[in-house]
């Protein structure tokens, strides 16, 4: 049965509801630029990938509820109106990804709401470069990401979660091995 007041903090996909030729990557400093000419979405229903659409599923997450680490906004909420783009966070470009999205006004909208969250559970669904990209984030900023009762993560690191009380760490073996395990998550 699924307890009140779940949250997820999950990766964008690079898979989106709209496409367009020659979208838009890292450039968030041209965000209104292109915000006249390429339509957009609330983040919840732009990414359509397949770890993102069965978390939301399966958790019965409302966008207020699902926190996304984007590799082109940073950290927003579901509600977040975004644009198609693509861009993708790696080993190598992380700390500049993170920068860009501090310097940027564009940037990391969805931080001060995932603050100031408590959820009874979080689920935390991020790769190991966003993970890093998260703890590079929350120390950068100097936040507290304990935003959960309990906090399970799906990741292969624990990243900033590590100090958080009542944390699990669930290393998956990739997205079947991901999906079969929050299906069969118990609340």
């Amino acid at each position: 049965m699924l307890r009140h007041n779940v949250g997820a903090l999950i990766y964008c996909s690079a898979r989106k509801r709209i496409s367009v030729s020659n979208p838009p990557g890292l450039d968030l400093e041209n965000e209104d630029k292109h915000k006249l000419n390429i339509p957009s979405l609330p983040a919840f229903e732009m990414y359509t990938g397949l770890e993102f659409t069965k978390t939301i599923q399966y958790l019965k997450l409302k966008p207020e509820s699902t926190f996304i680490l984007s590799a082109r906004y940073g950290l927003i909420r579901g509600d977040q109106v975004i644009i198609p783009y693509e861009a993708k966070i790696t080993l190598s470009n992380y700390r500049a990804v993170v920068d860009g999205w501090v310097r940027n006004v564009n940037g990391n909208r969805g931080i001060r709401s995932f603050i100031d969250s408590k959820f009874n559970l979080l689920v935390v669904r991020l790769s190991k470069p966003y993970m890093l990209a998260m703890d590079y984030l929350v120390s950068k900023l100097g936040l507290n990401p304990c935003v959960g009762d309990r906090i399970i993560v799906y990741s292969p690191i624990l990243g900033p979660f590590d100090e958080c009380p009542n944390v699990e760490l669930i290393r998956v073996r990739g997205q079947g091995d991901y999906v079969k395990r929050i299906i069969n998550l118990q609340h």
